[in-house]
C-alpha cells in the first residue's frame, strides 16, 4: 500500500514544535514546554516538505482562530463595560441587560454564545415555550 504524501500524525507533531530558542539547541520542545520523546524527534526529522507546508498552514489557522477569539472576547467586554460604566456609584451590575438597547442585547447574546462555544462552556438556552 502506498504511503500517503502527508502523514497527519507528523503534521500534528510539527505544529507543536516551538519556534522559541532554548538553551540546549540539541533538544526541540513543544510550544507548551515539554520535550519530545526520542521517537517523536526521529519522526519529526523524517518530515517531508509537504508535511512542513501543511503544519505551517495549520499553525496559521490556529493563530487566526486565537486572534478572532481574542477580538470576540474584547468586543463582549467592551459592550458589557459600556453599560456597567453607566451604573451609579455603588450599584450592582446584576441586571445590566435590562438597560441595554435591543441591538446591544442581541449582540451581547451573540458574542456570549460564541465565547461559550469557543471555551467549551454550555450557554444557557432560553426556554422556547415561554
Amino acid at each position: 500500500m502506498p504511503q500517503p504524501s502527508v502523514r497527519p500524525h507528523v503534521v500534528v507533531l510539527l505544529t507543536e514544535v516551538t519556534s522559541t530558542p532554548r538553551d540546549d539547541h540539541s533538544l526541540i520542545n513543544r510550544h507548551y514546554g515539554t520535550a519530545f520523546t526520542d521517537a517523536e524527534r526521529d519522526l519529526i526529522c523524517t518530515a517531508t516538505p509537504a508535511e512542513i507546508t501543511a503544519a505551517i498552514a495549520q499553525r496559521e489557522l490556529e493563530n487566526e482562530w486565537v486572534r478572532e477569539t481574542n477580538e470576540i472576547h474584547k468586543a463582549l467586554f467592551d459592550l458589557v463595560t459600556k453599560y456597567i460604566d453607566q451604573l451609579p456609584e455603588g450599584a450592582l451590575c446584576s441586571n445590566i441587560y435590562a438597560h441595554m438597547t435591543d441591538e446591544d442585547y442581541a449582540e451581547c447574546d451573540r458574542l456570549a454564545r460564541i465565547v461559550a462555544a469557543r471555551n467549551g462552556f454550555d450557554y444557557p438556552a432560553e426556554d422556547e415555550d415561554s
